[in-house]
């Protein structure tokens, strides 16, 4: 049985044989590429050159002569023009919330390429509708008068006047914002995307496009942006497209996982058929198997393998062998479950930095803070979880054991900062600070201090170089982010809203894992697996809410105005997840 990347290789290598070089294959995400690379050496018994294997967010950033601004750099540029224009003393601790849900929304509406300022056009009162007929549809009119009797009661509200003040303000506010960005040659994802499909449809054609012939392989759901590059580069001729809707499911119009399925398949079809290799659902096994924890579930892993690969067995052959982890932290756990014969393990989708003992010990030391008393003094259980976790016990072993039995004689309730004087590492982390400023520098301090000093017993030992990673990661991210502060000059926060901005920042961080990409076990997340085929899958956390995860966004947009302008709502986000499921 050949594979749906491995007919694609074989039909282009088969036509084109060298000469595949000068083609750019585009695909989902990069384990796609790396199989495909795979499966066309197969093919291949005598040097030639690879062809261009990329992303489709490579394809448009590549296209683009801007470059791609910082998002948290965006939100307190975003917070400094919402105080101009709306002349608002809104402090940045109120305004981070909603200020988050306006760069997404910001986002939608340029992927989706949305005529902005129709979408947020004032409207205070329904008889405006009316005045708007020329330039909107009936489904459009339709659903903005449904959103607005429901929004406007016949006695004027506070909240109403609340949400009409904002939205009032939502085209000038985008504006200025794009204005700025774009001044300094910078510009979100969402903009990027928007810039290049406008200068293809008004024939501008991006110097990147020039010579390129582009071939997108394994996509599904496809945002306005996405549609009009096939589109614009199809007229051009220079494109070609293949869909993995090999699955009767995949094609079934009652299934929810087929929503994209005739349009894209209408739209764009294939230059080469490359026939469908497919078992039944019915001639397929699967088991089903009830676990009652999460780490319950990786010993299960441990003997799924061990049947597939007993240690008397002679195949190796590892690679066909998926193990899909819709929840990320099972990652750890799993890793400690693997049985000893597997020695080749690729994990594609990284360790996520908020699951790393850094993140664990920067969490103990903000409830340090925030739970310290008017005296200076800190709380008793945070100061025994910081002196008791490994990346300080291991540094300050004898210090850390004194200051607990201390406390434990002396029945400390609170303990004073007087106490770590003895101790370098723990008279730094041990400081009260107050403002967010010190409280960055504080932070950056501890963090490197605990790097130089993680460094020095790596080197001399010649383990825990994954802990020094974290640490560093967590040291560059927080310097950045101080950096970004700094550029935005004083702001009233909380050190609250600092915590949660660093939570917000660093929970969308993850550690690559480096290896052999194309050996051993997979281990990978639920996107990953696009494009890819495998004989053995093992799915962990198959619950709801974990697969599919519940994909209810915040946004200032109401969902039925989404419907009207075609931005992305809860019934396609659940169609991509019953796709990646039936695929």
């Amino acid at each position: 049985m050949y594979t749906f990347l491995h007919r694609i290789a074989s039909a282009f290598y088969n036509e084109y044989q060298s000469d595949i070089r000068h083609f750019t294959f585009v695909f989902p995400n990069r384990r796609a590429g790396l199989f495909f690379q795979k499966y066309l050496s197969e093919l291949i018994d005598k040097p030639v050159f690879s062809p261009e294997i990329i992303t489709v967010n490579d394809c448009f950033f590549n296209a683009s002569t801007r470059r791609a601004s910082d998002r948290t750099a965006e939100l307190f540029r975003l917070y400094r023009i919402y105080r101009q224009v709306s002349k608002s003393e809104e402090t940045f601790d109120a305004f981070v919330f909603w200020g988050e849900m306006l760069l997404a929304d910001f986002n939608d509406v340029d992927k989706s390429r949305v005529d902005v300022a129709q979408l947020f056009t004032n409207v205070k009162e329904l008889k405006e509708i009316d005045m708007m007929a020329d330039y909107i549809s009936d489904d459009q009119k339709a659903a903005i008068e449904h959103f607005w009797q429901h929004f406007l009661p016949k006695i004027e509200s506070k909240t109403k006047k609340e949400f009409i003040a904002i939205w009032k303000i939502m085209w000038p506010l985008y504006s200025e914002f794009c204005s700025e960005l774009l001044s300094e040659n910078l510009a979100t994802e969402g903009m990027i995307f928007r810039e290049v499909v406008d200068r293809l449809v008004s024939n501008d054609e991006p110097e990147y496009f020039a010579e390129r012939k582009f071939v997108f392989v394994g996509f599904n759901a496809l945002n306005k942006s996405e549609k009009m590059l096939f589109e614009e580069l199809q007229k051009r001729g220079k494109a070609d497209f293949y869909w993995d809707y090999e699955a009767d499911e995949l094609r079934d119009p009652d299934n929810q996982a087929s929503l994209f399925f005739r349009e894209n398949i209408r739209r764009f079809p294939s230059q080469f058929s490359i026939g469908s290799e497919k078992l039944q659902l019915k001639d397929k096994s699967f088991e089903l198997i009830a676990v009652p924890s999460s780490v319950g579930q990786t010993k299960e892993v441990y003997n799924l393998l061990s049947e597939l690969y007993p240690d008397q067995s002679s195949e190796k052959d590892w690679i066909k062998t998926a193990v899909v982890l819709p929840d990320e932290s099972l990652l750890v756990p799993l890793l400690h479950s693997l049985p000893v014969n597997i020695r080749n393990i690729n994990v594609t989708m990284g360790f996520p930095l908020k699951a790393a003992p850094v993140s664990g010990l920067l969490e103990n030391i903000f409830e340090l803070q925030r739970r310290s008393n008017s005296r200076g003094q800190f709380y008793h259980i945070t100061v025994s979880n910081i002196l008791n976790h490994q990346y300080v016990s291991m540094l300050c072993k004898n210090e850390a054991q004194h200051i607990l039995q201390e406390m434990i004689d002396t029945n400390a309730f609170y303990v004073d900062e007087s106490i770590f004087a003895g101790n370098d590492l723990l008279k730094t982390i041990f400081t009260l600070k107050k403002s967010p400023g010190d409280f960055m520098s504080y932070l950056i301090g501890v963090l490197g201090k605990l790097n130089v000093a993680w460094q020095r017993i790596s080197e001399h030992t010649g383990k825990y170089r994954m802990e020094c990673d974290f640490l560093y990661q967590y040291y560059t991210i927080l310097n950045r982010m101080n950096d970004v502060m700094k550029n935005a000059g004083e702001l009233e926060m909380s050190l609250e809203t600092l915590t949660r901005l660093i939570r917000q920042l660093v929970s969308g961080i993850t550690i690559p894992f480096e290896g052999e990409p194309l050996n051993g076990l997979q281990v990978m997340g639920m996107l990953e697996t696009r494009g890819l085929d495998f004989e053995n899958l093992i799915i962990c956390s198959f619950n709801e809410g974990v697969f599919p995860k519940k994909s209810t966004a915040n946004s200032f947009i109401p969902n039925n105005l989404r419907r009207a302008f075609e931005l992305p709502t809860a019934d396609y986000h659940d169609a991509i997840s019953a796709y990646n499921f039936y695929r």
